[in-house]
């Protein structure tokens, strides 16, 4: 549709039901960002309420990204994820996503 035929349409419905339209696209686009950003928190907050581990042959975790952030991300910049430069930006400007480095003594077991 074009955007003539919206503004027709929502001037159809009368001023405070175009009015109501207007609030509902805004309040819908802020509790997006709203809910992403929240559930960001969450994750950074579970991140430091476990105990961090490395896996042999796969390293230590360094992010803890919401998904829907990643696949905005992913869907964006394809191929993103991968590149370390776009991954070490992402942690400077969204640093409650970066999981503390947490050191471990090296077990033997005999």
């Amino acid at each position: 549709m074009s955007n003539n035929l919206w503004s027709e349409l929502v001037l159809d419905l009368g001023d405070d039901m175009a009015e109501a339209v207007k609030q509902e696209l805004i309040t819908g686009w802020n509790a997006d960002a709203v809910l992403a950003a929240t559930r960001q928190r969450q994750i950074a907050e579970a991140s430091q309420r476990i105990e961090q581990c490395a896996i042999e042959g796969i390293g230590q975790k360094d992010m803890s990204i919401d998904a829907h952030a990643y696949w905005s991300w992913e869907a964006a910049e394809p191929g993103c994820w991968k590149d370390r430069a776009f991954r070490d930006w992402f942690k400077k400007k969204n640093p409650e996503v970066v999981v503390p480095y947490t050191p471990r003594a090296t077990t033997v077991l005999l």
